[in-house]
């Protein structure tokens, strides 16, 4: 069932289309012949691949666990084939990029420059993505690489790997002349003020980056006060920081160094959060040079820290 490349180009087109309509108007081949198409590798897997809906297709668990192989093996093909087109005509291909809010201001600007200087040929396609996000995506063949963000350390999927770079502690960060530094800072204090949080939606009892709404708990807990405002949002976000006197709970060893913002740790005792941080890749991708430079780039740029 995984022995064609052609059959599994067809059936991923399908699952991004929704419907056997639109896939054969994109391959430009008729819809018969791409129903039998399904209907053949629906014979060798075992079962629908697909539920049937009035206007479309809807993939079946069956369905997910085929397009997540698929997906992988499509992507391997091409990873092969860039390797050979690497050596022959000096491309190095694409490198499918992932990374933590953060670490996209405050590291990677310090290695992607040294990546294209000695990869011209590289095209990285960047993504701003939370660590559980990021290794789906890795499974499925949709990401090559994640850097930053906070490990779960959990197991990986076979055909990943991690390589640990550094710890992470998280703290209440705010830019140098906010006015919550003109006095005495204190719990009560942190309610005083707007927040920005990078953390929405991730509990920090699955082991992942806890946000404001955390925060909120432990100051409501202690003082019974709470936060007035909260903006939600991604890395794009940390502009923010310079227009009203927001604050943010990030992790304290990078955020200090992102250029331009001027953030610094408000001294507030709180909670002791520590995490890993490192970068999670394909292990079919362990030899590519363009890693082994990512990876090398950033064990500089954390040493010089």
């Amino acid at each position: 069932m995984f022995d064609r490349i052609n059959d599994m180009e067809r059936f991923i087109a399908i699952v991004e289309a929704g419907s056997l309509h639109e896939a054969a108007t994109r391959l430009e081949t008729s819809q018969p012949g791409l129903s039998r198409v399904l209907k053949k590798m629906e014979t060798q897997c075992g079962g629908a691949l697909f539920d049937r809906l009035p206007r479309g297709v809807a993939l079946t668990p069956l369905g997910e666990l085929v397009t997540e192989r698929c997906r992988h093996i499509l992507r391997e093909c091409e990873l092969a084939g860039d390797d050979v087109r690497a050596l022959v005509g000096g491309r190095s291909g694409n490198l499918r990029l992932s990374s933590g809010p953060v670490w996209i201001f405050a590291i990677l600007p310090q290695i992607l420059p040294g990546i294209h200087e000695r990869f011209p040929g590289v095209r990285v396609q960047l993504s701003s993505r939370g660590f559980h996000e990021a290794v789906k995506l890795l499974e499925q063949g949709l990401l090559d690489a994640h850097v930053g963000g906070f490990d779960s350390e959990a197991p990986l999927p076979v055909h990943l790997t991690r390589v640990p770079l550094m710890d992470l502690r998280l703290g209440v960060v705010a830019v140098a002349d906010h006015p919550i530094f003109d006095g005495p800072v204190t719990p009560e204090r942190l309610a005083d003020f707007p927040w920005i949080d990078y953390g929405s939606g991730r509990r920090a009892r699955a082991h992942v980056w806890p946000g404001a709404e955390d925060i909120q708990q432990e100051v409501m807990d202690r003082t019974g006060r709470s936060f007035r405002t909260i903006v939600e949002c991604d890395a794009s976000g940390l502009a923010l920081m310079r227009t009203q006197p927001y604050l943010a709970y990030l992790p304290v060893t990078i955020a200090e160094n992102i250029p331009g913002l001027r953030l610094k740790e408000v001294p507030v005792a709180l909670n002791k959060r520590v995490f890993r941080s490192g970068v999670v890749l394909r292990k079919s991708l362990q030899s590519s040079p363009v890693i082994q430079s990512l990876v090398e780039g950033h064990r500089s740029v954390i040493s010089n820290r």
